[in-house]
């Protein structure tokens, strides 16, 4: 086996894939195992939200899911009064890309295959033993159980996760006691708006398009949801259902498949024990309301990559592993604690809940309302919390927020074509600092982290953005401030880059040389 530092990735979802991509492209050996034989054509999610894309924009990957995806902005609501306008974002992707996710998985896989990744189906892991050395993980296959020693493994294998019960570690919370119904199928009449949800006093329907023919199809029929969850479900209860909260089925015929599902709202009671990390479903399952499961899988992966391979390669202090956690489980508790209230807010058959139902698909109309709730689905709102320890006045505003893309001119150009965008600084995967000041005194001050941190002298686009920025792989901002500000700099370096190395001058990236940098301006 390589003698590169290397990692078991359990699960060929889109999680485990998005992770073994950015592990391989940071020169790591990474092995994928899925015990499923074969990957699933059927499709639990059905979209990516613009964080998503923006984040798969940083690696320079979205495009082929846009090619491959029905980009939709917004979608009637309630009685068709509300409206979900994703045009109103403030992203290069504003809508919603509406995609099975099987078709999201074969881009995915390719990318992980492209950069190195060895993927294995067929396998199951059977045993799992860690040490101060590595982690010995039993995989199974028809032929025999063999072991493979890794440096870490981690779970990416779903809400019943073998990772985190070999791990012993607790997948805290409560099972839904109704049942939901999901489909994908055809119409006779296409809806209009073709994104169409309706509620009423049966319950909801929403219909998604794929772009193929085929719809996706869920409905929540209060006069079903006491129905066995193994019960087959029938073409004539969807009918019956759509017609019911509809007044119209759409003609709707030929299923390619039909599930009635219940969901749970779990989450673990902690993402790493020593060198077993956990990720998506097996780090936390919630019901589907507003399409955040696989939005949070592929964050979850992408905060997690470059961090592990950091730590891996020696990059990072030990404690800037821990931040995952530390990072992404609040924003799982949100969630799930948002998901939760919808839903219940959903099912209830009160009258309260009615006049509220009624009144929120009205507020929608609202401009305000509008764009705080979009924000909030796009996932443009997170914000991670600021380091520890920070010195020389108060943190500032943009610090744990996104970067936002913008056109990028070199330092001193005048109008006319730019040097490209800031997502495109972001193509290796390595730290980013943008200085944006006249004589350059933040560049100046990155000294000695050139390994670590690609220095662009050049002006965004954008009047929003402080004088200078350090942002992180994942297109966070790990500090924001001025040139008099480089003491809360080194300090943010420090934190995330570990000491500076006597020697080191800071290269310069794709601002100072007016076109993009070169491979070794991101090393």
């Amino acid at each position: 086996m390589s003698t590169s530092p290397s990692v078991l990735v359990v699960g060929a979802g889109p999680t485990g894939l998005t992770l073994a991509a950015e592990l391989c492209a940071a020169g790591l050996t990474c092995h994928v195992i899925d015990k499923r034989p074969a990957a699933s054509d059927r499709s639990r999610a059905f979209g990516l939200l613009p964080r998503t894309l923006e984040l798969l924009d940083l690696r320079g990957r979205a495009e082929p899911f846009v090619e491959r995806g029905l980009p939709w902005a917004h979608a009637a609501l309630g009685d068709g009064k509300g409206w979900l306008d994703y045009g109103r974002a403030d992203t290069p992707f504003p809508y919603m890309l509406v995609i099975p996710q099987h078709r999201t998985e074969e881009q995915l896989r390719r990318w992980a295959v492209e950069r190195g990744a060895r993927i294995r189906r067929g396998v199951e892991l059977t045993g799992l033993r860690q040490d101060a050395g590595g982690v010995s993980a039993d995989l199974t296959t028809a032929e025999g159980t063999t072991v493979l020693h890794t440096d870490f493994v981690v779970g990416c294998d779903g809400a019943h996760s073998t990772v985190r019960r070999l791990a012993g570690i607790r997948f805290e919370g409560s099972a839904y006691e109704s049942s939901l119904i999901v489909a994908d199928v055809r119409l006779a009449v296409e809806p209009d708006p073709v994104v169409y949800a309706r509620m009423g006093r049966r319950g909801m329907v929403v219909l998604f398009p794929f772009g193929d023919g085929t719809f996706r199809l869920i409905v929540l029929d209060r006069e079903r949801m006491a129905v066995p969850v193994d019960t087959p479900v029938t073409v004539a209860e969807l009918r019956d259902s759509c017609r019911s909260v509809l007044g119209t089925d759409f003609g709707l015929h030929d299923p390619l498949w039909m599930s009635r599902f219940r969901s749970e709202q779990r989450l673990s009671e902690r993402y790493r024990l020593g060198r077993v990390l956990l990720a998506g479903d097996a780090a936390h399952t919630h019901i589907p309301s507003g399409g955040q499961g696989l939005q949070t899988g592929v964050q979850d992966a992408l905060n997690l990559g470059w961090k592990l391979a950091a730590h891996l390669r020696g990059r990072c202090p030990a404690h800037v592993l821990d931040t995952y956690q530390r990072e992404r489980r609040p924003i799982a508790r949100a969630t799930l604690r948002t998901t939760d209230l919808l839903y219940r807010f959903e099912v209830s058959r009160s009258p309260a809940a009615r006049v509220v139902r009624s009144l929120s698909t009205r507020l929608m109309g609202l401009p305000l309302v509008q764009s705080a709730v979009v924000d909030q689905l796009s996932g443009l709102t997170l914000r991670y919390p600021p380091l520890p320890g920070a010195v020389d006045g108060p943190v500032h505003r943009l610090v744990g927020r996104r970067l936002p893309d913008a056109a990028l001119r070199p330092a001193g150009a005048g109008p006319g074509p730019g040097a490209g965008r800031l997502y495109e600084l972001f193509r290796e995967g390595t730290f980013v600092l943008l200085d944006q000041s006249a004589g350059g005194v933040c560049a100046g001050a990155a000294q000695g982290w050139a390994d670590r941190v690609t220095v662009v002298r050049g002006r965004a686009e954008r009047t929003d953005l402080a004088e200078a920025l350090l942002v992180r792989p994942d297109g966070y901002i790990a500090w924001a401030g001025h040139g008099g500000g480089t003491g809360q700099l080194r300090h943010s370096l420090r934190y995330w880059c570990g000491p500076a190395r006597p020697g080191g001058g800071a290269r310069a990236g794709a601002g100072a040389r007016g076109g993009r940098p070169p491979p070794e301006a991101a090393a």
